[in-house]
C-alpha cells in the first residue's frame, strides 16, 4: 500500500532550535562560509552572462570591483571596461542550459571523477548535473524501478531514502548497522536474505549518521550480492572527501564486475560549505542515463545555471583542497565528542562524514526517556539541539537509545554547546 512522505524530522528540529535559541546540531548544515572560489566562479558568471564576461570577471577580484582611484587614468579605464562586462550584449548563464548540464561542467565532473577514482565517465553519456544529491536520488530510483518493486535501505538511514521510495510506491526492504564493542557491522546473512526480494540497493558510504566507512571486505561482500541478485547499486558518497585516520573512501563502481550496476550520487553540498546551491550529479552506466534525464528533467528542468559555473571552477581546484577538507573537521569532532563523553555519552567515534550517532542511555538525566523526548529536552532546557535516533530507523526499536549531532558548525557555535552541554552533569 502506498504511504505518503512525512515531514522532515531533521528541519523539524532547525525549527524548534530557532525557537528555544539553542545551538543547532540538528540539520547537517555548516555556519561556515562557503569556498571563496567557489562563491566568486558564481558570482562572475551571474553578473557577467556570457562566456568572455564571466572569464573576464572571474580574473578580477573583490578588491578590483570595490577599490575606487579617480585620479588613476588607467583604472578609470578598467572601470568602463568592467562596465561593459557587466552589461553584456548576450546572457548565457543566467539563462536555461541544457536540462542534464552545462558540458564544461560535465566535462569537470569527468575530470575530477577520474582524478580521484581512476576511472573517466562519458560527460555525453554517462553524467547527468541534478539539482543536489537528493534530486539525483529521487532521479535514479524512478528511472530504475516501478512501482511496487523493493528497495534495499540500510539503517540507520537519512530520511530522504525512504521518503523517497514511498513517493514512488516502491517497498522498502530494512537491514541494520548493529553497533559492536569494535564498531558499526553488517549482518551478511539479513542482506543475503532480503536481496532475494529487492530491484535495488542504497548505500551510503561514508554513512550518514553512524560515520562508518565501509571497508574493502564489506564492500567486495555487498558488490557479489549485488552480482549474484542483479540488483542496481546506488551509491550516496557525499562525505567522500570527509575521512579521518587511515580511512579511505572507495568507490563501488570501481569494483570488478559493478561500472555496470553502480549509479553513483554525489554533490558539492559538503565538499564546498555549500547546501543551498543545489548542484550534485548522477554517473550512470550509458543505458541508464537517458531515463534519468528524463526524469530529472520532469521534475526540475535544471540546476541553477550560474551555479553550475561556480561548481564547475570548484571541481577543478587542485588535489590539496580535497584532500586537506577532513583537517577542521577532525578537530570538531574530536571537541564535541570528548564533551559528549564527559555527561555520560556513548560513541563510537566516526571514521568519516560529520555526526555523532550517540546512545544516551548512561546519562542520567536522560536515560529514562525516549528518544524523542530527549531530543526535545536537550533543545528545550539544555539549549543545544540533536535529532532524535527513531528518526533513522523503520524497523526495531535501536533508533530509541541514540540521538545525533552535527559537528559542522563554527569551533564558536561547537565551544558554545560544550558549555551548555555542562548542564547535564
Amino acid at each position: 500500500m502506498f504511504s505518503a512522505p512525512q515531514e522532515s524530522v531533521i528541519r523539524r528540529m532547525t525549527r524548534l532550535s530557532l525557537e528555544h535559541n539553542a545551538v543547532n546540531l540538528s540539520q547537517g548544515i555548516t555556519d561556515e562560509p562557503v569556498l571563496y572560489d567557489l562563491a566568486w566562479a558564481g558570482i562572475a558568471a551571474i553578473l557577467g552572462g556570457s562566456d568572455e564576461g564571466a572569464e573576464h570577471l572571474h580574473a578580477l577580484t573583490l578588491r578590483d570591483l570595490l577599490s575606487r582611484n579617480e585620479g588613476n587614468d588607467h583604472h578609470n579605464r578598467s572601470l568602463k571596461d568592467l562596465c561593459t562586462i557587466l552589461r553584456p550584449e548576450h546572457d548565457r548563464y543566467n539563462q536555461y542550459s541544457f536540462p542534464y548540464g552545462l558540458p564544461e561542467l560535465r566535462e569537470a565532473i569527468a575530470d575530477y571523477t577520474h582524478r580521484f577514482y581512476a576511472f573517466r565517465p562519458n560527460p555525453e553519456t554517462q553524467i547527468t548535473v541534478t539539482a543536489g544529491a537528493t534530486e539525483g536520488l529521487s532521479s535514479t530510483l524512478r528511472a530504475l524501478c516501478n512501482p511496487g518493486d523493493s528497495v534495499i535501505v540500510l539503517q540507520p538511514f537519512h530520511e530522504m531514502y525512504p521518503n523517497q521510495a514511498s513517493l514512488f510506491g516502491l517497498r522498502c526492504e530494512y537491514v541494520s548497522l548493529r553497533e559492536k564493542s569494535d564498531g558499526w557491522a553488517i549482518d551478511k546473512d539479513e542482506w543475503a536474505t532480503v536481496a532475494k526480494r529487492a530491484r535495488a540497493l542504497i548505500l551510503n558510504t561514508p554513512h550518514n549518521p553512524t560515520g562508518k566507512v565501509f571497508s574493502e571486505a564489506e564492500l567486495a561482500f555487498i558488490a557479489d550480492l549485488c552480482c549474484k541478485r542483479d540488483l542496481y547499486l546506488i551509491t550516496d558518497e557525499i562525505y567522500e572527501h570527509i575521512l579521518y585516520g587511515d580511512c579511505v573512501h572507495i568507490c563501488p563502481a570501481t569494483l570488478p564486475d559493478m561500472a555496470e550496476r553502480t549509479i553513483i550520487v554525489n554533490a558539492i553540498t559538503k565538499t564546498a560549505n555549500a547546501s543551498g546551491w543545489r548542484v550534485g550529479w548522477v554517473l550512470s552506466p550509458d543505458q541508464h542515463t537517458p531515463r534519468i534525464r528524463a526524469v530529472h528533467d520532469t521534475l526540475v528542468v535544471q540546476a541553477p545555471t550560474p551555479l553550475q559555473k561556480g561548481a564547475e571552477h570548484l571541481l577543478r581546484l587542485p588535489d590539496a583542497i580535497f584532500k586537506n577538507i577532513h583537517k577542521p573537521f577532525l578537530q570538531k569532532r574530536n571537541l564535541l565528542l570528548n564533551a559528549l563523553q564527559s555527561t555520560g555519552f556513548k560513541i563510537t567515534p566516526p571514521d568519516g562524514s560529520y555526526y555523532l550517532f550517540a546512545d544516551y542511555r548512561s546519562v542520567p538525566t536522560l536515560c529514562d526517556m525516549n528518544a524523542t523526548d530527549a531530543a526535545l529536552y536537550m533543545t528545550r532546557e539544555i539549549g543545544v539541539t540533536p535529532v532524535p535516533g527513531d528518526n533513522f530507523y523503520a524497523t526495531g526499536n535501536d533508533g530509541d537509545r541514540y540521538l545525533r549531532f552535527a559537528f559542522c558548525r563554527t569551533l564558536d557555535s561547537l565551544n558554545e554547546a560544550t558549555k551548555r552541554l555542562k548542564k547535564l552533569n
